[in-house]
């Protein structure tokens, strides 16, 4: 029977040489690089952190244990991507015309409050923004006058910041006046503006001798008067519409202006005029404080009502000569809104650098409708502005079982922004001795995984003498980096033979 077998001693010796299987070799160049992809996937779908293969490492950055942070420079990992980028740290160079600076935490503010004329500000940094912008609050009205409106209020504190390339600089800041308060008609709010963001001034409370005055329309609107004026509305995303006065002879009670938060409210029959709507509290200065709340409105000369409560951080109405006490201003805000005055008194006027709305006046007469409270714009900037540089990206060493005589490299990446060109604006490169010397490898793209790129470099001969111990690293390179061109690697396997 023939023998299907081959025994040792049937191989004549010497008959086998390594050339002879070199010669009949499969290629494995497609499966070792199948292998590093997968290893990828792996690592990925695992979680794993890090982890070594026979002859090979790879790394998807979970974490920072894979990376030689005293070797690397400028490498920044994102913790929720999973991936590094190169970002350098500096101190912008700030100027301007602003009233009062300071710092909270990681971020420096800006504030400017009309104590100075031409607001500007300049940043040689382009950076990322909060910003609250608050109008000025517009005024109660006269004659038994509606509660003034809040001055309008824009802010993305808490939010999404914006970026603002300020290296040219910006001009025109402008804080707006509380609207003036008179005899019989008021005065809206003024606007309040920084870079492209407008805040509308509150809109006055109506004002009339018995008759019948709306509140006029502004950042928030102001109450309508005693005679049953129709409230005044708000600007869409800045404030809410005031409320409409009662209209009947024997009360004469005026709507509330509105606020930042909430539309004014209305008269209570025989007990009160409408209360201010609320502001919204805001701190984006390290303190929290109330911001554009509703002027309250005031009231006639009837025994036992009182004129409405100022919204947080607006004006009192003010009440008839035999009308109880006038009403309070809200509470928490900047600067509180003053108390409507009794025995035909003025209104309160709203907090100074609140926004807020003026309390509406009491009787007939010569009494003032309360004044608006200034308005305010502040910013605030990460003290330390990062940007986009160039990385070195280092690997801890690894031992090789072996002495290794080639090098493979297998990494994925993205585009943060641009489009990166592989050996120009991405480089890699191998070390068999630790980082003592390093040969190049020159990248080739092999598509994508579907949402990153992938970049190859197979059997590169290592030009380093090669003496023990084999401690083998990889040094990526992102060059070129800016705003507009910014590269993340997502994760790397680094094979040897």
């Amino acid at each position: 029977m023939a023998r299907t077998t081959i025994r040792t001693e049937d191989i004549t010796a010497d008959a086998v040489t390594s050339a002879k299987i070199a010669a009949g070799a499969v290629d494995t160049t497609g499966l070792e690089d199948d292998i590093a992809l997968l290893g990828f996937r792996v690592a990925s779908n695992g979680s794993l952190a890090k982890y070594n293969l026979v002859d090979q490492t790879v790394d998807d950055f979970q974490d920072a244990s894979g990376v030689d942070a005293s070797a690397s420079t400028n490498e920044a990992r994102d913790s929720s991507g999973k991936y590094y980028e190169g970002a350098v740290s500096t101190t912008p160079t700030i100027s301007g015309n602003y009233d009062s600076t300071g710092t909270d935490g990681l971020y420096t503010y800006y504030r400017w409050t009309g104590t100075t004329s031409g607001g500007t500000f300049t940043n040689n940094t382009t950076q990322d923004y909060e910003y609250l912008v608050v109008a000025g609050g517009g005024a109660g009205g006269g004659d038994m006058g509606g509660g003034g409106g809040a001055g309008g209020l824009l802010t993305n504190f808490g939010g999404t910041a914006v970026s603002i390339d300020a290296s040219s600089g910006i001009s025109g800041i402008t804080v707006g006046a509380g609207g003036a308060g008179g005899s019989h008609d008021g005065n809206n709010g003024g606007n309040s503006v920084f870079s492209s963001f407008t805040a509308i001034g509150g809109g006055k409370g109506g004002a009339g001798d018995g008759g019948t005055t709306a509140g006029s329309l502004g950042g928030s609107g102001g109450g309508g008067n005693g005679g049953g004026g129709a409230a005044g509305a708000g600007t869409a995303d800045q404030g809410y519409a005031g409320s409409a006065g009662q209209g009947q002879a024997s009360d004469f009670l005026s709507g509330g202006g509105g606020g930042a938060s909430e539309v004014g409210q209305p008269f209570v029959d025989d007990t009160s005029s409408g209360a201010g709507g609320d502001g919204v509290a805001n701190a984006i200065d390290g303190t929290s404080y109330i911001y554009a709340g509703g002027g309250g409105g005031g009231t006639y000369n009837v025994g036992g009502v009182t004129g409405g409560v100022g919204g947080q951080g607006g004006g009192g109405g003010g009440n008839g000569a035999n009308a109880a006490s006038g009403a309070a201003g809200g509470t928490g805000g900047r600067n509180n809104g003053g108390v409507g005055a009794s025995s035909g008194g003025s209104g309160g006027d709203g907090g100074a650098n609140t926004g807020s709305g003026g309390g509406g006046t009491a009787t007939r007469g010569s009494n003032n409708g309360g004044s608006g409270g200034s308005g305010i714009v502040i910013i605030r900037r990460l003290t330390t502005a990062t940007t986009a540089g160039n990385m070195t990206l280092v690997s801890n060493t690894t031992a090789a079982q072996a002495a290794p005589t080639k090098g493979d490299i297998v990494l994925t990446y993205t585009n943060g922004a641009g489009t990166t060109t592989l050996d120009t604006d991405l480089t890699a490169e191998i070390s068999a001795d630790g980082g003592s010397t390093w040969t190049a490898l020159a990248l080739a793209s092999e598509g994508s995984t579907g949402s990153h790129n992938i970049a190859t470099s197979h059997d590169v001969t290592i030009s380093s003498t090669i003496t023990a111990p084999y401690n083998m690293a990889y040094r990526i390179k992102t060059l070129n980096q800016s705003v507009s061109k910014t590269t993340r690697i997502q994760a790397v396997s680094l094979g040897w033979s």
